[in-house]
């Protein structure tokens, strides 16, 4: 018997006026949204009242082009349970794949964690990718002076640089270094009045994609330049090992660092070369949460180093490269 695949789930998260309802609004119009569920958490939000054509139950209502909307209600677990149960009922019509909309001061954080946690949803759903917004006109100074846009760009798989059309030279290409610097690993795309396409919103996450963040990591500064946010406590860095890793030492270290430090670890992605496997081992972390490891079939190219980058609030990087050699020493030493 084969059992029915999970809906992917993305998240679209961004500082206020970052320009997520403009990338809403564009996508609930394209034909390849028909089989989307879009959550967002009011829709006066998204102006997408004029699209509406039939209020299919209280808060869900069916597009134009077949797209299923419909705001939070209570909590996420609750949204999606009552969207399962109007699909049941056939009020709306079964949908292969979701999209949650956080508000500006939200940490997408939780969201994650709900996805990757929650027991009433692991059968149902998986989560996806991250995709952050960030006003190219406003971006910079909003990093300067909140923690929420920061967090935002730095948990994030994909981030689109919005309002470039309005920004002053040289604006979008200093903001584009200062997010890579915040998060090497994520691609970064500059689009125009919210026109993207939807195929770059999905797949985009480590648990959805393995391979792709194979490549994401081989392009990450093997020469040890770690990069450090400006004006921000979050840094990013990366954790390299040429030799291969015994897999129990890696797992009581991740362990370690989730339960005494797990509220200061934004994001964890990392690919593990583990003695005795032929492919690498995909590791993925959301502060206290991890999820279970994927062991790929095999390496993407000829590098066989493990690469860990981790995004964090605090966390000094010797601490961790000195924990791990600690659990790999005794473990060897057993």
């Amino acid at each position: 018997m084969t059992s029915t695949p999970r809906i992917p789930v993305s998240i679209i998260t961004g500082f206020l006026g970052s320009g997520k309802t403009t990338l809403l609004n564009h996508l609930v119009k394209q034909p390849g949204m028909a089989d989307t569920a879009v959550i967002v958490n009011e829709f006066g939000e998204i102006g997408i009242d004029h699209l509406l054509i039939e209020q299919a139950f209280e808060d869900t209502v069916l597009l134009q082009n077949g797209c299923i909307c419909c705001s939070i209600r209570g909590d996420l677990v609750d949204t999606l349970e009552s969207l399962d149960a109007q699909v049941a009922r056939g009020e709306i019509p079964a949908f292969a794949r979701a999209i949650v909309e956080t508000t500006g001061l939200a940490d997408p954080a939780p969201v994650l964690q709900t996805l990757m946690t929650d027991a009433r949803l692991q059968s149902r759903y998986a989560l996806d990718g991250v995709v952050a917004t960030v006003d190219a006109v406003n971006g910079a100074g909003q990093l300067d002076d909140f923690d929420e846009p920061v967090k935002q760009a730095a948990i994030a798989d994909h981030i689109f640089i919005t309002k470039g059309d309005l920004a002053e030279l040289n604006a979008t290409d200093d903001l584009t270094q200062r997010l890579r610097a915040i998060n090497p690993g994520a691609p970064i795309t500059a689009i125009d009045h919210g026109r993207a396409d939807p195929n770059s919103l999905f797949g985009n996450g480590p648990l959805a994609n393995p391979s792709r963040l194979t490549a994401h990591l081989a392009s990450h500064d093997h020469g040890g330049h770690d990069d450090h946010p400006h004006h921000s406590d979050i840094d990013t860095f990366a954790i390299y090992r040429d030799a291969p890793l015994p897999w129990g030492a890696v797992r009581a270290w991740l362990e370690s660092v989730a339960s005494l430090r797990g509220a200061d670890l934004l994001r964890m992605k990392g690919i593990i070369n583990v003695a005795g496997r032929a492919g690498p081992v995909v590791v993925h972390g959301v502060q206290h949460v991890f999820h279970p490891p994927v062991e790929l079939p095999e390496w993407p190219d000829a590098d066989r180093t493990t690469r860990i980058v981790f995004i964090t609030r605090n966390i000094d990087k010797s601490g961790l490269e000195n924990a791990l050699g600690v659990f790999i020493d005794r473990e060897q030493a057993a």
